[in-house]
């Protein structure tokens, strides 16, 4: 009977893993390629949202009763909307001031505004000023406004002495004024001329710049459902590549058990 042969020691993990050196260098490269594809994806959709505001901040001011009507409630779809409104301010000692959170810590100038056709106001932002002081005067006459459309604030103060409040709260305002109001306000944004010329402009201090038009995350879904599909891929291909390296290694020592078990138990070349 043949000597069996000398035991060899079991391969290690490290050299077994080393020897799948291509199938790492493969995954890493898909895995990055995944990576990159779902930035780039995403790259594209929040590209598609700045359009969108772009394309929103830039569009034609429609006059106010094509979009909105007063007593309607304020649609979500009317937020940001650039609207023209023409009519009259009311008396400058209905005016009020906001100062709070609304107004990052400076005071707008809130004047109910009168618009032809109706017979209710709407309360427009003229501007802004570091504190609340005497109520400034309001042009006579016929006024062409463009405003950019804001929801009623809640959470509103009732008027102090001052006629200062914490927010642009209809509901409450409404009990101050003696008009309809709209539920919502508008931020003076461009006038044209009115009538009397040496009567002070519709702006006061430092105007109100809009917030960015919210627009939907809808915009660009479908760039969105890509990026997150390539990192799923991602996901996939390190799965994949930890089957099958562990499975390799299994296989590689399982070859080596039997190789091993057979030396030790040769079997004859002649049958008994």
């Amino acid at each position: 009977m043949p000597e069996p042969a000398a035991a060899t020691s079991p391969p290690s993990t490290a050299r077994l893993w080393l020897r799948l050196t291509p199938l790492h260098l493969f995954a890493v490269v898909a895995v990055a390629l995944c990576v990159a594809g779902g930035f780039w994806q995403l790259g594209a959709y929040e590209s598609r949202q700045g359009d969108a505001v772009r394309e929103s901040a830039a569009a034609a001011p429609a006059p106010i009763e094509q979009v909105w009507g007063l007593g309607r409630p304020f649609a979500a779809d009317l937020q940001d909307r650039r609207v023209t409104v023409q009519g009259r301010f009311a008396p400058a000692d209905q005016q009020v001031w906001v100062r709070g959170e609304i107004s990052s810590g400076r005071t707008w100038l809130v004047a109910p505004f009168l618009v032809d056709g109706s017979d209710g106001a709407l309360l427009v932002v003229r501007g802004s000023s570091d504190a609340p002081g005497a109520l400034p005067p309001v042009p006579s006459g016929d006024v062409n406004l463009g405003v950019v459309l804001q929801p009623s604030q809640g959470g509103g103060l009732p008027l102090d002495a001052d006629r200062v409040t914490t927010s642009i709260t209809t509901p409450s305002l409404v009990n101050e004024l003696p008009y309809r109001l709209w539920s919502g306000y508008g931020l003076v944004q461009e006038w044209t001329a009115f009538a009397g010329s040496g009567d002070p402009t519709p702006g006061f201090g430092a105007p109100v710049d809009p917030p960015d038009p919210d627009v939907s995350w809808t915009v660009g879904l479908k760039n969105l459902a890509y990026a997150l599909q390539w990192w799923v891929f991602a996901v996939f291909a390190v799965a994949l590549w930890w089957r099958m390296c562990r499975d390799q290694v299994e296989e590689a020592r399982e070859r080596h058990t039997t190789a091993r078990q057979a030396d030790d138990h040769p079997v004859d070349s002649l049958t008994p």
